[in-house]
């Protein structure tokens, strides 16, 4: 399975990956604020936002996937944050799949 994952601290998202690259997931990843990921040429299996720093740019990325439908079926993952921003992220995104950053890959499991 072919995971992108979002999160804006380069460090923090390198630890938030390794349990996922240890259960066997392909992971690519995206952190700048500088520069925006392109999805375009290769959609992900599932798309995973940590909403732990500056939820609103991850919301942005989720918003640009499943604006298509042509892209609806890609999954998304929220993880992290503090309450008031999952309730939030909870009402734009209510099909969305939320978790806490360690229960992730519990979450993950179930898309299988």
């Amino acid at each position: 399975m072919n995971i992108f994952f979002i999160h804006w601290n380069e460090d923090e998202l390198k630890e938030k990956i390794k349990p996922l690259l240890r259960a066997g997931y392909k992971v690519s990843y995206h952190f700048s604020q500088e520069i925006t990921a392109n999805l375009k040429d290769n959609l992900p299996d599932a798309l995973i936002i940590c909403i732990d720093r500056i939820p609103s740019h991850g919301r942005a990325y989720a918003e640009w996937l499943w604006g298509a439908k042509k892209r609806q079926h890609v999954p998304i993952i929220f993880c992290g944050g503090q309450a008031d921003k999952i309730e939030a992220t909870r009402l734009k995104f209510p099909k969305a799949f939320f978790c806490s950053n360690e229960n992730l890959l519990t979450t993950l499991k179930k898309l299988k």
